[in-house]
């Protein structure tokens, strides 16, 4: 708009000049006055400033996370409403900033769209000035780029039971330990150490306390596979199935045992010593349907696998043939859990020896889960 009343004025101007027409001159003289007015306006350098945090940077789908918009003037004049935006994903969020007055300053609060599961990234603040006779317009950003996580629901999936059984004609799998507690290494003593757990002989080489730090190897292990083939979901079931993914694996780090995921891609997350779930609801918040690999693959590897006390396989449509897959497992698994998400509610499938869980979504998976539990 600025430039086509620039060429505007210089023509009305140019012609009234040529022809001797009085008014084309007033005509293109007005025009350049207005052209010039709008670009000293927009070309003043503005004392806005924007501060902006997020709060909190991780949340679960469907919870609000708020944007903390801190802004002042600090200029000599008033600034004018404005307004600003910011992308979030593929959407621009944005927000108003009222009149301020010299000196003046305030907060404004929004939540962030957490509807949609995801790591989206936060641009700049961008504010847009126009002049005016909203000829032209300038824009600033201001605050940094900012990252959040939108993770799955996690829902109150109760543990499965935490004891490994043990049967007096022998192990009960082919990882069962032969005892509970096992060394694991030297350490200093410090002061409440069981004086009974002192190595003297290394104290006496080291010159100072040095004791036995042992471990209980019978601690709960969890292994939960996602089927990330996209033919077995619809998008809301495969949403579902993610967010069982994440509730169970919530559910099996209860009390900082350790936890692990698997995906059908061959990605492995997690392990024996790992006791902190972040990482893998971190994982799974991004994770998208893939058809790289398959769900009997991923089984096939768990062969060699350590084992552990449960093994919870997540899918959707159940396919009966992945079963004996799953069955194969028992002697490296105490527990075995399928866990199928099925918008069709077809008839679930059985399998001795393993649970198998259907469900139109997540919530009816969660109540069929903990009923078996305690069932």
């Amino acid at each position: 708009m600025g430039l086509a009343a620039l060429l505007a004025g210089v023509v009305a101007l140019v012609l009234g000049l040529w022809l001797g027409w009085t008014s084309f001159d007033l005509i293109g003289v007005g025009l350049l006055a207005v052209v010039a007015v709008g670009l000293v306006t927009i070309l003043r350098p503005s004392r806005l400033t924007i501060d902006r945090q997020v709060q909190p940077p991780r949340v679960p789908k469907g919870s609000p996370a708020i944007a903390f918009l801190t802004f002042a003037n600090r200029g000599r004049t008033t600034i004018a409403t404005t307004v600003a935006s910011q992308p979030f994903g593929g959407t621009q969020v944005r927000t108003v900033i009222p009149r301020l007055r010299r000196g003046e300053r305030g907060v404004r609060t929004y939540r962030l769209p957490t509807t949609q599961r995801g790591i989206f990234d936060i641009g700049p603040v961008e504010v847009t000035r126009r002049d005016p006779f909203e000829l032209f317009r300038v824009s600033s950003k201001h605050a940094e780029p900012e990252r959040i996580w939108v993770y799955p629901r996690v829902l109150d999936f109760h543990p499965l039971p935490a004891g490994q059984r043990r049967h007096l004609e022998g192990p009960s799998s082919d990882t069962s330990p032969q005892g509970n507690i096992t060394f694991h290494r030297l350490r200093d003593y410090v002061v409440g150490d069981d004086l009974r757990l002192v190595h003297w002989r290394s104290s006496a080489r080291t010159g100072k306390l040095v004791v036995r730090h042992n471990v209980d190897t019978s601690q709960p292990y969890s292994v939960v596979v996602l089927d990330q083939r996209p033919g077995r979901y619809t998008a809301a079931a495969f949403e579902s199935a993610v967010d069982v993914a994440a509730s169970v694996l919530v559910a099996s780090a209860a009390n900082k045992a350790p936890v692990e995921l698997r995906l059908t891609d061959g990605t492995a997350v997690g392990g024996p010593r790992l006791r902190d779930v972040t990482p893998l609801i971190d994982h799974l918040t991004g994770v998208r349907p893939g058809s790289a690999g398959s769900l009997q693959a991923e089984l096939l590897k768990l062969r060699r696998a350590r084992g552990g006390t449960s093994l919870v396989v997540v899918t959707g449509v159940l396919d009966p043939a992945d079963l004996p897959y799953v069955a194969a497992l028992r002697r490296r698994f105490e527990r075995l859990v399928v866990v199928s998400v099925d918008v069709d509610e077809s008839p679930g499938a059985r399998f001795p020896g393993v649970w198998v869980i259907t469900a139109v979504d997540a919530d009816q998976a969660c109540a069929a889960w903990n009923l078996r539990v305690h069932s």
